[in-house]
Formats: structure tokens, C-alpha cells, sequence
């Protein structure tokens, strides 16, 4: 995915927890220097969001922010895409525009920077280092001016170590770094941000504002998300769409809700919820081992003779 937009973020990161007030502390910081940056953080944990408003509080703001998906280097993006080309045609030449030099003065989002072939983090790292490239089967250098805000899923020690990435491309990558945290580690953040994306989702397709049932909130308090931020704010489109108009439904959550073993149970006098549930395990207890007594009130942890009590009160046959 390559984009070349300038959209300002006005947001930072949502929430009071102590893992988001560290986050825009960084933020609003590395927006102040021209250091590049290195974004460590799980999938969907906001790295393209990081980098988008560490642009939009810089003096490079009005300048380019161009998107480079490192995986995709020699395969769908090739060397012309990256340097550009020039080929001559009948006497005239034709250029084309790669991407470091579209980025040029502005700010080249490096996005899953660990999965550069070694190949292309050569290239990379000469270009950056040098401040300087030349277009495919071009004859002149062309200067670089750019920050490089780079961003991976994982720490990249072990990669270093087993020679899958240069140790001195990852230093020109890293004199300043920021970990995103997971949204599993930060859940008191979750009910702001799912409110966030809600009237956000809803102002720009211009609905109205639903009810949230408690039900929700403690829905998704409970859930991993292990897809993190754009998991959450999927989750609230879907919710959006499927349920009524007026309010939400658990039952459109995109997940399975956790729910407490006993939550079948209806709210009733206390001694006819306790005789219910021990008749249940009574007799599943019974089920197990073919109606062997001995057998069942060990499982239950209570003596026999509790068992042949409890079995008369409640009228349980020994089949």
C-alpha cells in the first residue's frame, strides 16, 4: 500500500491510561526534531496513525507523507518505484518518479521495515545515509532531504542477530524509538476509544448516534482484540449497521460473548437457584459413572451419605 496524502490528524491517542499519556508525551516530542523515528508495536496498535501526526506537528507538515509497504519491495514495488526511471525515447527522455524522491523534503513512512529484503536495505541505507540517489539509468545524483519514520510488528534484536537485517541500517532507522502498547494493555482506554470511533463512524455517514447498552461495554472489556485499534473500531462499524436503528446489539458483536457459567440461571429466591444447581450436578455426577454412589459423591467432594440425602430430597432416581 503506497499513499501520498497530507491529511492532518488532529487526534493523538485516545484514553487516560498511563500507556496513552506516554504515547502522546513521545508524540508531541519527536514532532519537535528531525531525528528519525522507529515505531515498535503489534498489528493495528496505530503505528500509520503515530507517524501521520508526528507529520502533522512537525515543520514538515505541509509537506509530503509518503507510505511504503517494506514487504512488498521486490515483489509488487520494484526498484523504478522506489527511484524512479529514466528512459530515453526517440531523443527525449522519460521520467518517472519514484517514491524517495516524492518524498522528498517531507516525511517516507517505512511500514514493516523488518521485512526489507537485504537487497533493498542496502538501497535504502545508502540513499538515506548518502542524503542522495540517482533515478534508474539516470546520469545525475538527485539530493534527499527526508525524515524516515519507520515502523515494525516486533523488536528487531533477533533479526540483527541472524543476519536478516543490517546492523547499521537499523541504527540510521533508530535514533529515536516509541513502543505502541497492545489495546489489551491498556483496556481502561476501550469504552473511550469504541465511543470515539462510534460518533466519529456515525457523524460521517451521518446517523444518528445510537444507545449503548451496558451489555457492550462489558462485552468488550472482557474481549482480547488481538487485532487491537482496527479491530475495535471494525467492530463498531459492524455494530453500527447490523443492529436497529436506536440502539446496540450484543448480538451483532463480531465475536462470541464470554459469559459466566451460571448466566443461564434466572434471579429467583436463593435456596430454589441453590436446589437447581445441585440437582444438575447431582445428576450429571450420577450420568458419569452409571449411577455408582461412591463413585459420584467423590466427584461432588461430599460424603456418601450427604449424597443419598440430598438425592431423596430432591427426589434424583440412583439411575
Amino acid at each position: 500500500m503506497i499513499t501520498t496524502d497530507s491529511d492532518i490528524y488532529k487526534e493523538y491517542f485516545t484514553g487516560n491510561s498511563p500507556e496513552a499519556k506516554r504515547i502522546n508525551r513521545a508524540v508531541k516530542k519527536f514532532a519537535k526534531v528531525n531525528s528519525n523515528i522507529l515505531i515498535i508495536g503489534d498489528t493495528g496498535t496505530g503505528k500509520e496513525h503515530t507517524a501521520r501526526t508526528i507529520h502533522s506537528l512537525s515543520t514538515r507538515k505541509n509537506k509530503p507523507f509518503v507510505m511504503v509497504n517494506c514487504s512488498a519491495l521486490g515483489f509488487t514495488l520494484d526498484k523504478k518505484d522506489l527511484f524512479g526511471q529514466e528512459v530515453e525515447l526517440e531523443g527525449t527522455i522519460q521520467r518517472t518518479i519514484g517514491l524517495l524522491e516524492r518524498s522528498n523534503n517531507g516525511i517516507l513512512f517505512l511500514d514493516n521495515i523488518n521485512e526489507t529484503s537485504m537487497e533493498f536495505q542496502f538501497e535504502l541505507l545508502q540513499a538515506i545515509k548518502e542524503n542522495t540517489f540517482r533515478r534508474i539509468n539516470g546520469k545525475t545524483n538527485i539530493s534527499l532531504d527526508i525524515r524516515v519514520i519507520s515502523a515494525s510488528a516486533a523488536e528487531m534484536e533477533n533479526d540483527i542477530e541472524n543476519g536478516t537485517f543490517r546492523k547499521d541500517f537499523y541504527f540510521l532507522l533508530n535514533p529515536l524509538s516509541v513502543t505502541i502498547p497492545s489495546l489489551r494493555e491498556r483496556k481502561q482506554d476501550i469504552p473511550e476509544i469504541f465511543v470515539s470511533f462510534l460518533k466519529n463512524y456515525c457523524h460521517e455517514n451521518e446517523i444518528e448516534i445510537p444507545a449503548v447498552p451496558a451489555e457492550i461495554f462489558e462485552s468488550i472489556l472482557e474481549y482480547d482484540w488481538k487485532g487491537n485499534i482496527r479491530e475495535l473500531r471494525n467492530c463498531v462499524e459492524n455494530l453500527v449497521m447490523m443492529s436497529p436503528n436506536g440502539e446496540l446489539s450484543t448480538e451483532f458483536l463480531p465475536f462470541e460473548i464470554k459469559r459466566h457459567p451460571l448466566d443461564f440461571l434466572e434471579v429467583k429466591n436463593l435456596k430454589g437457584v441453590i436446589t437447581e444447581v445441585e440437582t444438575f450436578l447431582i445428576k450429571k455426577a450420577l450420568g458419569k459413572f452409571a449411577g455408582n454412589q461412591v463413585k459420584a459423591a467423590k466427584l461432588l467432594g461430599i460424603p456418601e451419605a450427604t449424597l443419598r440425602f440430598k438425592m431423596k430430597k430432591y427426589a434424583i432416581s440412583k439411575s
